[in-house]
């Protein structure tokens, strides 16, 4: 029954490595398509002294998107700064514990900003907010941030389920477990 689980679970994160993937993969085209805004923007400030209209507002909303739709895929891929404020443990019980109480912190601060990025959309919603030039309307972005935190914090969660039943947790993409742990 426990290896059931386990199948069960590696299976779930799977499918949650491959929604994160999509999310980065639109995160980077939103980015490629900033670096050419920004690009077109500097040729035709410096060239014909013609900037594009808006283009601070539209850097800054699709900076948002970038930024949350790929949190997901860098924290499966342990690509994040890492700042080690607990020391590693020379019992593996202790280094447990640590893991564990570290996926807490972090699932309680998804869900955090998960429900404040709620509560933003619905004012941005009611009072109408958008940016100052071209009034992108800001609450689309706040959903996509509650989506891409609310995502965050079920992967951390199974992986806090994974180290509960002592398995260890690699990055989608590593073949064998040797200095993948996240």
């Amino acid at each position: 029954m426990n290896a059931r689980k386990i199948r069960y679970i590696r299976f779930s994160v799977e499918i949650l490595d491959s929604v994160a993937k999509g999310f980065a993969l639109f995160a980077g085209m939103i980015l490629l398509l900033l670096v050419f805004l920004i690009f077109t923007d500097v040729l035709l400030r410096y060239l014909f002294s013609a900037p594009i209209l808006g283009v601070e507002d539209t850097l800054q909303m699709g900076m948002v998107a970038v930024i949350f739709g790929s949190a997901p895929y860098v924290w499966r891929n342990a690509e994040h700064i890492v700042v080690d404020l607990l020391p590693e443990f020379k019992y593996a019980r202790l280094g447990i514990l640590r893991n564990l109480s570290i996926r807490l912190i972090i699932i309680g601060l998804m869900i955090l900003l998960s429900w404040q990025a709620w509560i933003g959309a619905e004012d941005a919603e009611f009072f109408g907010n958008a940016t100052n030039m071209i009034e992108i309307p800001y609450e689309p972005f706040y959903w996509m941030i509650m989506v891409s935190t609310a995502f965050h914090a079920m992967i951390v969660f199974l992986e806090a389920i994974s180290i509960c039943m002592g398995e260890e947790i690699t990055t989608p993409d590593s073949d064998d477990t040797s200095g993948n742990e996240v």
